[in-house]
């Protein structure tokens, strides 16, 4: 399994930036316009696939139609948009069914790094893991003390 390492925020300047273009961009040409290289926008572009909201084909990335009112929405909209779509990743997913069968709803930090480590063998699960917590914090699903080095379901809006 691959998870994009992309921020939200990141994967929504994408969306942003091929709305801008008409919506359908080509990829290299999107990197050469934020001068970068084609390989630094890859986990954007596939965290918008992931995500549902963007098609590539043949280099052009092109914005699904729930991308289009994603970017047209209110800032509330687009949480509940994101959380929706957040939440249907396989990753997010099973490790949101541990912290429901886990005391008090609550994993160590630790305990979550071993998690990402047998789903992803191959990964560095740290680096991982602050991409999971930056789109479960943003879909407001799961949250993190850096404090206490725990993770927590958050209580449904």
């Amino acid at each position: 399994m691959v998870f994009p390492k992309a921020t939200i925020s990141e994967i929504i300047g994408l969306l942003e930036a091929v709305n801008d273009a008409g919506g359908v961009e080509d990829a290299a040409r999107l990197a050469a316009d934020f001068d970068l290289e084609l390989d630094e926008i890859l986990p954007s572009i596939e965290g918008a696939e992931l995500l549902g909201l963007v098609i590539t084909t043949d280099g052009n990335i092109e914005l699904t139609e729930e991308a289009r009112k994603l970017l047209n929405a209110s800032i509330q909209e687009r949480k509940k948009m994101i959380k929706d779509k957040v939440a249907g990743v396989e990753i997010i997913k099973e490790l949101r069914n541990e912290l429901l069968h886990s005391d008090g709803h609550r994993m160590s930090k630790e305990d979550a790094l071993k998690f990402i480590q047998r789903r992803m063998p191959s990964s560095d699960a740290e680096s991982y893991f602050r991409i999971i917590i930056n789109w479960t914090r943003y879909a407001g699903l799961i949250g993190y003390s850096s404090d206490s080095e725990e993770i927590c379901l958050m209580s449904k809006r």
